[in-house]
């Protein structure tokens, strides 16, 4: 029996993350270029019925105003997804100060 509960767990998680990765591919159709980064409960593989799929999205083509960011990635999300935006200088600054902590054991999608 513990099986077949570890198998819908599976399941579960590849329903994610296929959402995830169909995000990442209309970002890509919507910027050129991006890297997408899957992170959080998702990621680690102990998410929940009330999570969220957390994504980064990097990119110099985002747009540089926070809130027109913001608009954009949500335009791009009919899910549960939850997508933040960075550009690459913010990006390498950011890590160089050691706070993408929250980035560890993230996936590149």
């Amino acid at each position: 029996m513990a099986w077949k509960a570890l198998e819908g767990r599976r399941a579960e998680w590849e329903s994610l993350l296929d959402e995830a990765k169909a995000f990442a591919q209309r970002v890509r159709q919507a910027l050129g270029e991006a890297r997408v980064y899957l992170y959080g409960s998702v990621a680690r593989g102990v998410f929940n019925v009330e999570s969220d799929i957390d994504l980064l999205v990097v990119s110099p083509h985002l747009p540089k105003d926070p809130l027109e960011r913001f608009t954009f990635l949500q335009r791009l999300n009919p899910g549960r997804v939850e997508a933040r935006g960075l550009t690459p200088e913010e990006f390498a600054r950011l890590r160089a100060k050691g706070a993408l902590w929250w980035l560890e054991g993230a996936l590149e999608l």
